[in-house]
């Protein structure tokens, strides 16, 4: 069976998430793991190659939210439930990663910048299988989190950058508030 995972923060997850990075993987392997990065926002450090993905206001869901919209995205997108696992994917703390996923599993990244390319380092010193799916600038990327939490806190049309139950889940979640709380306490 191959067993491959794709991971990130999915704050929240959007179509570039599943069109460009956990579909094209999912058409290679048998079960697809889907890693959450950022699970306990208590064990989650801060990283020169990036400092904004500690924020609060870009990591306004908890796990369980995450875990629940990409579930809920996967089914929507066809995939059945024998077909792919959401696990914690402790980013920060590498070592522990082997005891959250298979160990036969082949770690597929998409890397945009600097963060992505210290993953890449990260997971093959702690002797974790990697692959790249591809490697682009950052000008290259369509949609990103950011993207998405910025149309909704600005009251801009958003809902075409994620996936359905994604979107539903962030309207029964009331995520604008929120969103907008986290801004000004992070500004």
């Amino acid at each position: 069976m191959k067993i491959y995972t794709v991971h990130g923060r999915f704050q929240p997850l959007h179509l570039g998430h599943l069109n460009d990075y956990f579909l094209p993987v999912k058409k290679k392997c048998d079960l697809l793991v889907v890693g959450i990065t950022n699970p306990d926002p208590h064990l989650t450090l801060d990283d020169s190659t990036n400092l904004a993905r500690t924020n609060a206001y870009n990591n306004p869901l908890s796990y369980y939210e995450r875990h629940s919209i990409i579930h809920d995205a996967l089914i929507e997108y066809g995939l059945g439930t024998n077909e792919f696992r959401i696990v914690p994917f402790p980013i920060n703390l590498p070592q522990l990663i082997a005891s959250y996923v298979p160990k036969d599993t082949t770690h597929y990244l998409t890397i945009f910048d600097d963060w992505g390319n210290k993953k890449l380092k990260v997971l093959g010193e702690n002797n974790l299988k990697t692959k790249v799916l591809f490697k682009k600038p950052i000008s290259e990327k369509k949609i990103s989190s950011t993207m998405v939490r910025d149309a909704i806190v600005s009251g801009r049309s958003w809902r075409h950058l994620v996936p359905n139950k994604c979107a539903e889940s962030l309207e029964n979640l009331d995520i604008r508030p929120r969103l907008i709380t986290l801004r000004n306490h992070t500004n």
